[in-house]
C-alpha cells in the first residue's frame, strides 16, 4: 500500500522463529496519547474534524483495494511529521481481504469497537469498519467510549442496542452528531460508506484541504493548527 495517511512497510525478514517487520516510525505517537493530554478539556470541533478527515482518506483507500481493517481504534491511528499533524493508520495484523471477510463471521478486533453484525456472529464487510469509525468520533468528541460495559456480555447488549449518549450540542455542532449518528447504525445497510461521509457538508472543506496537502506535515500545520 501506498498512502500519505497509511503507514508504510517496507520490508520483513526472519530471524531464528520470529518475524520482523521493517516499517515507517510515526514520530509523535498516537490519538489515544494525543487524546489523553487534552483530557478533561473537549477538543475543538477544527481539531476533530481536520484529524478525521485524514482518517477518512486512509480508510477510503483501503476499502478501495477490497481491504477491512478490523480494528480501527485510537491506538492504531499513529501521528507523524515534525509538528506530528500527519495521520498514519497503523496495525494492520488483522487485516482482511474483502472476498475472505464475507465468507466469514469470525470474531477479532477491540471488542469496545465491534460492530454488531460481528457480535452476532454474522458475515461483514468494510460496513464493520465504519462502525469503528463512529465508535472513534464519538470518542474524540467525548473522551468516552461509545459503548463500554463491565462484562462481555453486557458490552455486546449496549453495542447491539445501538444507543448511544449524544455528544455536548453546546459545543459541537449539529452536523458532527449526524455524523456519528450515520455511523453507528445497528443496521449496516443503513451505515454511510466512506465515499459518503466524505461529501458530508460539515466535514468536506476540510477533506478537500487535506486531500491537496495530503502528508506535508508543514503546509498542514500552517493552515490548521493556527486554529487549535
Amino acid at each position: 500500500m501506498n498512502h500519505p495517511n497509511i503507514i508504510k512497510f517496507y520490508n520483513c525478514y526472519y530471524e531464528e522463529k520470529h518475524v520482523m517487520i521493517c516499517m515507517e516510525y510515526a514520530t509523535k505517537g498516537n490519538l489515544a496519547e494525543y487524546m489523553f493530554e487534552r483530557c478533561p478539556n473537549l477538543i475543538k470541533q477544527t481539531e476533530i474534524l481536520f484529524y478525521f478527515s485524514q482518517v477518512l482518506l486512509g480508510v477510503r483507500y483501503i476499502h478501495n483495494l477490497d481491504i477491512i481493517h478490523r480494528d480501527l481504534k485510537a491506538e492504531n491511528i499513529l501521528l507523524t511529521g515534525t509538528h506530528g499533524v500527519i495521520v498514519k493508520i497503523g496495525d494492520f495484523g488483522i487485516s482482511k481481504m474483502l472476498a475472505s471477510a464475507k465468507k466469514t463471521s469470525t470474531v477479532i478486533g477491540t471488542p469496545y469497537y465491534l460492530a454488531p453484525e460481528l457480535c452476532e456472529g454474522k458475515p461483514y464487510d468494510s460496513k464493520s469498519d465504519v462502525w469503528a469509525l463512529g465508535c472513534l468520533l464519538y470518542e474524540m468528541c467525548t473522551h468516552k467510549r461509545a459503548f463500554d460495559s463491565e462484562s462481555l456480555v453486557g458490552l455486546v447488549k449496549v453495542i447491539t442496542s445501538g444507543n448511544v449518549h449524544p455528544i455536548d450540542m453546546t459545543v459541537y455542532d449539529r452536523g458532527l452528531q449526524d455524523l456519528i449518528d450515520s455511523m453507528l447504525s445497528v443496521i449496516p445497510d443503513k451505515r454511510s460508506t466512506i465515499k459518503e461521509l466524505l461529501g458530508r457538508p460539515i466535514l468536506l472543506p476540510t477533506v478537500y484541504t487535506v486531500y491537496l496537502d495530503a502528508g506535508n506535515d508543514e503546509l498542514l500545520y500552517a493552515k490548521f493548527c493556527k486554529c487549535f
